[in-house]
């Protein structure tokens, strides 16, 4: 086993840097309690780093990147742990078509449309439920699927589009390794109390 990449570490904290597939390879099985992560969408930035994750030649092989990254992360989640996963979705544009993303910077990360590959295997313009086929596929290896939570944003950033309503969520999936998971590691939620409802007798 490869040793860790280690960028910083204090007392509480260890940072790894380098290509998370890579990390993952130098840490013991079943080491993690809990992985939150959002790897970068398909085709939406190019930032100019060698085999960064979105910009693979097609839909397909963004979600066989995502299988094999993901499989790696399963082997080192303890058994009753947790993995939370967001990810945002993507419009299908044909190849050579940068879109109309353009080019910016975002917390000290430039990004550019160039290397922004396009697909011919979906027609333009359809919506291409990428976290879902990332979701799916997770599922065929062994993940079980546990919630879908919605992330609807409140502040959104305009989009350059009129033919159709802004996207204004994104998908967070939380995937465990086993069906059920002991009263330590329950999802934290507010408790619902259901009333029934009042009726007042006419006349």
């Amino acid at each position: 086993m490869a040793t860790p990449a280690v960028y910083y570490r204090d007392e509480q904290v260890t940072l790894l840097l380098g290509d998370a597939l890579d990390q993952l390879h130098t840490l013991p099985t079943g080491s993690v309690d809990c992985i939150v992560t959002s790897p970068p969408y398909y085709g939406l930035r190019d930032y100019g780093t060698s085999g960064q994750y979105g910009l693979e030649a097609s839909p397909a092989d963004y979600v066989e990147t995502m299988r094999a990254l993901f499989a790696e992360a399963r082997r080192v989640l303890v058994n009753d742990g947790t993995l939370w996963l967001n990810l945002g979705d993507s419009y299908a544009y044909p190849p050579g078509s940068a879109g109309r993303q353009g080019s910016g910077q975002r917390s000290g990360r430039t990004f550019t449309a160039e290397g922004r590959p396009g697909t011919r295997e979906i027609p333009a313009k359809n919506l291409m439920g990428m976290p879902w086929r990332v979701a799916f596929a997770l599922q065929d290896d062994g993940w079980i699927l546990r919630s879908e939570i919605i992330w609807a944003k409140r502040n959104l950033m305009p989009e350059a589009v009129t033919d159709r309503p802004t996207r204004a969520h994104e998908q967070i999936f939380l995937f465990t390794k086993q069906p059920r998971l002991g009263p330590e590691r329950r999802p934290v939620g507010r408790r619902r109390h259901l009333h029934r409802p009042h009726v007042r007798a006419a006349g």
